[in-house]
């Protein structure tokens, strides 16, 4: 029987689940989102920096996909894995200034929200927010994105030891196993 894909979500970090919905089973990397339906559930399962769109079309997949590859290149990138590429980002600074926000005073005191120049739709909207949230993990202070390297994951995960090598016990466990297979066979 074949291992049903699922939604994995290991920070409730946009940015990373963004990225995350490419994932590995052994060393073979499956893309999570390749069609409509594939992005509809997604959508409807994550935590998004912006609302939902109502309903998503073949044109909002290719252009999810068109700004999570370069994403998913350049995490990996800050994370060790790979090399970060001028192309990647220009394609996320493009979605950003394609729908630029300004910060204006809240309801409460002393609190601001963001609110997009214009009347962007939904969706493009959504991939913009996307994108801010890349570029603060990027551009961020934190020193402790991590590509998780255990057999079956690949997920991108912030750290919260200095040594921790893996996103979870469960990928310790695949990694340990593993190793002790090569070892000892």
């Amino acid at each position: 029987m074949e291992n049903e894909l699922t939604w994995a979500w290991l920070e409730g970090y946009p940015s990373l689940d963004f990225a995350n919905t490419v994932i590995r089973r052994g060393w073979t990397e499956y893309e999570l989102v390749s069609s409509v339906d594939d992005l509809a559930s997604w959508l409807g399962a994550a935590a998004l920096p912006a609302p939902r769109p109502a309903e998503v079309t073949a044109e909002d997949l290719e252009a999810f996909l068109r700004l999570r590859d370069p994403a998913l290149r350049l995490l990996r990138a800050a994370a060790g894995q790979g090399s970060r590429l001028e192309a990647d980002v220009q394609t996320l600074n493009e979605t950003l200034l394609g729908c630029p926000e300004v910060m204006v005073l809240g309801d409460e005191p002393g609190s601001v929200v963001s609110c997009a120049v214009g009347s962007p739709d939904a969706f493009t909207l959504l991939l913009a927010r996307l994108a801010g949230a890349v570029r603060d993990v990027l551009a961020g202070p934190r020193s402790d994105l991590a590509f998780c390297d255990a057999p079956g994951c690949g997920q991108l995960f912030f750290q919260r030891r200095t040594n921790q090598a893996w996103c979870g016990p469960a990928c310790g466990n695949r990694a340990r196993v593993a190793r002790h297979h090569t070892t000892s066979g």
